[in-house]
């Protein structure tokens, strides 16, 4: 009896430990974390990039939709707030009116020229661009203050290196403002004879998108020291880091965590390093372009200093709240908790089950409330990852593969709380019946469910080890059922079922494998990878563990019957 005590101790910890980690996850979100204030004199941004592609039909791939004047001055009525400069990337789409507006609220423009292949669908010839951004240049030059001819065109392989020289040359001829090209810093390096055809070197230093990522405590360090090497590279020409920024949500890469938090703590640090360092700063960007989702994940979308509805994200001053309904996971989980207790009795009137014991009640609740907690953060992630009907539905059929495989292992969770003597009557999930309730045994509840998460689990491991770039760690999908099915393999009781399929086997094979080789790929200082991998790591060995145990318990109990007899 006391084995069995024991053993019931050690696995109601284990979904104990689960709920911790979703009530303090949630927890830490609504801690106000103090940052650096900036000094009164640092009232507003030097610049920031500005497009007008917030709302989700336009985006500039829609070459049929033109953005209003209307529209682009409610924008930087907005951004004049925060900041009296912005970059623009093209000319498009309605984009010309930018200088007009501009003009009209008393702001500065570092106009932008889009440059692309010629034979690009949709595009103006970049020739037709240049002369119309030189036109005005012409036009505005009170307010025109550089003309940024081609953006990252080198990083997207879509001109060669001369070819964009003769642009270059072409509006430096012409231009009656300094002219620029901007690029990643690494591009500036390779091609650094570009610097004789531009007035001004554009570099763009991101630490978050680095080929070796950069965490938030070393990002501005980073940042200075990259544009002081490029000064020292490129001297005398005048260096501009014509984007720099820091993503409010994603996953995490090596040690950099995109946040709310974290893109407060880099801009303030950032604007108040920024004058003993010399730096001239342009931020990516003004509002969050959803669009962009399609091409970078959760990250490409949410590097706005103020949402895609035009409320302030960043702010100079006061602590910051990661985020401020925080309070919605811990209100899910007491009523997942509550919901879990009142069905499961509504089940045991239904079915004629025995009734159950502290323990039993105290699992069903538990397991109610992780998935309670998780159900939030479930909504939170679809909204923020998931950029079609398709997906969304996907995410959606996943969750409730999740919730069944977890209501499947809890109910037979219960069942092996029971020492091997008591009776077996209730391994149906319906208990004795008629008709159809005959053939939906626990057994083949569970054994579906279970192949089917462990299928989920597997394909998203490969994926996102094959793609890991843009793609997030979706821990919270997995997270109650690794817990239950870790409850389960150390209470599994010695019966007639079958131990895992080879299906089952294999896919378990499948997600160690994937773990330990993300793990490696992602390195040691990814806190996300590593709790990621170790719920896969917990789904893989609960079917080894359970045929183990199992057999464990079988000899045991068998001994116990020979001793007794």
């Amino acid at each position: 009896m006391r084995y069995f005590r024991s053993r019931t101790a050690l696995a109601l910890s284990i979904p104990l430990c689960g709920l911790l980690i979703v009530l303090t996850w949630w927890a830490a979100r609504g801690r106000p974390v103090a940052l650096v204030d900036l000094p009164q004199p640092i009232a507003s941004l030097p610049c920031v990039s500005y497009s007008p592609f917030r709302h989700p039909n336009i985006n500039p791939f829609n070459y049929k939709v033109s953005v209003t004047e209307a529209q682009i001055e409610t924008d930087l009525r907005i951004l004049k707030k925060r900041t009296n400069c912005i970059r623009t990337y093209g000319l498009t789409q309605g984009l010309d009116a930018v200088p007009t507006v501009a003009q009209r609220l008393g702001m500065r423009v570092k106009l932008g020229v889009w440059l692309a292949r010629d034979d690009s669908p949709g595009q103006a010839q970049n020739r037709a661009q240049i002369d119309r951004g030189l036109q005005l240049a012409q036009q505005y030059r009170e307010v025109v203050d550089l003309l940024v001819v081609g953006n990252e065109v080198l990083l997207r392989r879509e001109l060669t290196q001369e070819q964009l020289g003769q642009h270059l040359d072409y509006a430096k001829q012409r231009s009656p403002v300094p002219i620029t090209y901007a690029d990643v810093w690494e591009f500036w390096q390779r091609h650094a004879a570009l610097a004789r055809h531009v007035d001004v070197v554009t570099v763009h230093i991101l630490p978050y998108w680095e080929d070796d990522p950069v965490a938030v405590a070393l990002a501005v360090a980073h940042v200075r020291a990259t544009a002081a090497q490029m000064q020292r590279e490129f001297a005398p020409k005048p260096v501009w880091v014509g984007e720099t920024g820091w993503p409010a949500a994603g996953r995490q890469r090596a040690g950099a965590v995109p946040g709310l938090v974290e893109q407060n703590r880099f801009v303030r640090e950032l604007l108040a390093s920024a004058p003993q360092a010399g730096l001239d700063l342009n931020f990516i960007e003004a509002f969050d372009q959803p669009w962009k989702r399609s091409f970078e994940g959760a990250m490409g979308g949410y590097w706005g200093l103020f949402d895609q509805f035009g409320n302030a994200r960043v702010t100079l001053r006061g602590a910051v709240v990661e985020d401020q309904f925080w309070w919605r996971g811990w209100l899910g989980a007491a009523f997942g908790g509550l919901i879990a207790l009142l069905a499961r009795k509504a089940a045991l009137s239904f079915a004629r089950e025995v009734k159950l014991d502290w323990a039993e009640w105290l699992t069903v609740a538990q397991a109610g409330a992780i998935l309670g907690g998780l159900l939030p953060l479930q909504w939170l992630m679809m909204a923020q990852w998931d950029r079609t009907p398709r997906e969304l539905a996907l995410s959606g059929l996943l969750a409730v593969v999740s919730v069944l495989a977890t209501v499947s292992a809890v109910l037979e969770t219960r069942q092996n709380l029971r020492a091997p003597a008591a009776d077996d009557s209730s391994a149906k999930l319906l208990s004795a019946g008629n008709g159809w309730r005959r053939f939906i045994t626990l057994e083949f509840f569970h054994s579906t469910s279970r192949i089917a998460i462990l299928f989920c689990a597997a394909t998203a491991a490969l994926v996102l080890l094959l793609d890991a770039r843009y793609r997030p760690f979706p821990w919270w999908w997995f997270l109650a059922p690794a817990a239950a099915w870790g409850c389960l393999a150390i209470l599994q009781s010695a019966s007639n079922r079958p131990s895992g399929m080879p299906e089952e086997r294999l896919l378990a094979c499948i997600l160690a494998v994937c773990s330990m080789a993300i793990l490696v790929q992602e390195g040691w200082a990814n806190r996300q990878a590593i709790g990621y991998c170790a719920i896969l790591l917990l789904l893989a060995a609960s079917l080894g563990w359970r045929s183990r145990t199992k057999t464990m318990i079988a000899s045991s109990a068998a001994g116990a019957h020979k001793s007794v007899v």
